[in-house]
């Protein structure tokens, strides 16, 4: 998709449509949008790829751009229909590498789509490459959820992939199936010095009961988007980091403006009710979404989010939208068209701030400037209450290792996975699409320094990581129903900013409501 400068004269209601088809389910959760750099970028990226030429280069452009066209329609499937028929997943859409006579098959089925999408085979690709014991066939599904509800369908029948992607809430549901292998047990057997330099922030998430289940692929933290053109204009400091409740409010209201007649022509923010966001707040505050301890050492029996912590982040969003300065979209999960128009309302320059995932970075930067708006794109911490000593968790996926097929191609399973952490491939990966590394090392392979240099924006969202200290809140929450709790909480907010009410008693409802789901979830599950 060659975006033109033409672009700039069209309606905003086109420019949401053309977002929606950039913008692709990112790692973080269900509906979190990852940026499509545009064909260009996408086929640059693609010739780096080992046996990409360049006409398969454009041919990953032209697939990518088709997939990344279809998301959003995939996305507004309801976020949290765990037990929908999942669409059947597709062939790969993207170049891949011949399989070598004799090499043993494995498949390995993906989520990502649009340009992700194809850097994932290209990863792949470049693992084919490498040897001719094994060779991966990658499965392309619709989005995230598609993937969690085939890998569930699919138990039954006995046909699950050998290698799977699965978002980060998935994590309990993947423990629960006892189809899957823990990635600890063959580090352990093998005496790899691998742990320890995979990111300490993403190393706790997928560590439950002091195992690592599943190899991290895909990571990313929310931050606070904000245009920087605006806010030297209205005399705000650009190079601030952190930044309070209280601050953020008057950071808003200076940036409000209005024409004479008083309409707003910008708005100190924009933003939709995101639960992933309403997540990371509480870990800000030290503060837990389940009981116990996040369901980190056993299984989270009881729902917590209601807490006066909770309270404290839906109430500054009412705050913003009362005060006039701020625009609210809707809910975000599984509805593409709420968080492409936030989007498209921050690079058209209509808001001057707002909260989205890292891995949205280069989506921005890219349309802002096609935009011509003067939007000049700054990255701060994710705002937090006076006094918050907590940090973030992480979003994304990862990669599980299936208990399907013979022992060897358990292995090669295992070869591909521990293929993907190495420092250079996961540079690579980020250098491409805006994820985070998950090891230390990759940050000393050129791949990622050329991508620091070229978008420090990304070193305040690496920093913002890191400084998060690690505990149970920052660990993030893991438990059976965590996809409908989203939809909850997003509901209760919502109801909140467009039809009033209270902060806390509209979060004990919609927690009254997930506990009763995690009750029953929990009682069905064997042990």
């Amino acid at each position: 998709m060659k975006i033109r400068k033409s672009w700039k004269s069209i309606s905003l209601a086109v420019v949401i449509i053309m977002m929606a088809a950039m913008l692709v389910a990112c790692g973080d959760s269900t509906a979190t949008p990852v940026p499509a750099t545009t064909a260009a970028a996408t086929t640059a990226a693609a010739t780096t790829a080992a046996g990409a030429t360049t006409a398969a280069a454009a041919t990953t452009a032209a697939a990518a751009t088709t997939a990344a066209a279809t998301t959003a329609s995939a996305a507004t499937t309801a976020a949290g229909a765990t037990t929908a028929a999942a669409p059947a997943p597709t062939a790969t859409p993207y170049p891949t590498v011949a399989q070598p006579a004799g090499s043993l098959k494995i498949t390995f089925w993906f989520g990502l789509t649009g340009v992700n999408g194809a850097i994932t085979q290209q990863v792949v690709n470049k693992y084919n490459s490498s040897q001719t014991k094994y060779y991966v066939e990658a499965i392309q599904q619709p989005d995230y959820d598609a993937t969690l509800n085939k890998f569930n369908t699919s138990q039954a029948g006995g046909n699950l992939p050998s290698v799977v992607q699965i978002y980060d809430i998935g994590t309990q549901r993947m423990i629960d199936s006892k189809r899957v292998l823990p990635v600890q047990d063959f580090i352990d057997r093998d005496k790899l010095d691998l742990i320890s330099d995979i990111e300490p922030a993403v190393r706790n998430y997928y560590t439950v009961g002091g195992k690592l289940y599943s190899m991290p692929f895909n990571t990313s933290a929310p931050v606070m988007y904000f245009n920087k053109a605006a806010f030297k204009e209205a005399g705000l400091d650009t190079e601030k980091r952190i930044w309070t409740y209280d601050e953020v409010i008057d950071a808003a209201k200076k940036l409000t403006k209005k024409d004479s007649s008083g309409k707003t022509t910008q708005f100190g923010a924009g933003f939709t009710m995101y639960s992933w966001i309403f997540e990371q707040q509480l870990a800000l505050q030290n503060a837990l979404f389940a009981d116990p301890t996040n369901g980190r050492e056993t299984r989270a029996t009881k729902l917590v989010f209601n807490s006066d912590a909770g309270a404290n982040y839906p109430n500054l969003l009412k705050k913003l939208v009362d005060d006039g300065s701020a625009k609210y979209f809707g809910r975000d999960s599984g509805i593409a068209a709420n968080g492409s128009a936030r989007d498209a309302s921050f690079v058209t320059g209509e808001s001057a701030i707002t909260f989205n995932s890292i891995a949205s970075l280069r989506g921005y930067i890219s349309s802002a400037q096609t935009q011509g708006k003067g939007v000049d794109v700054g990255v701060a911490y994710l705002p937090r209450p006076t006094g918050s000593t907590g940090g973030v968790a992480i979003g994304g996926a990862s990669l599980w290792i299936t208990d399907q097929g013979s022992k060897e191609q358990q292995e090669a399973a295992w070869d591909f996975v521990k293929f993907t952490s190495q420092p250079e491939i996961q540079a690579f990966f980020s250098a491409n699409t805006g994820y985070y590394p998950i090891r230390k090392a990759a940050y000393n392979v050129q791949d990622m320094k050329d991508t620091l240099a070229k978008y420090p924006q990304f070193q305040v969202a690496v920093d913002q990581l890191r400084a998060s200290p690690s505990g149970f809140p920052t660990a993030g929450a893991i438990f059976g129903t965590f996809i409908s709790t989203r939809q909850n909480i997003e509901a209760a907010v919502d109801q909140l900013i467009t039809k009033g009410g209270t902060a806390k008693q509209l979060l004990d409802d919609a927690a009254k409501k997930s506990n009763e789901q995690l009750d029953e979830y929990n009682a069905t599950v064997k042990k």
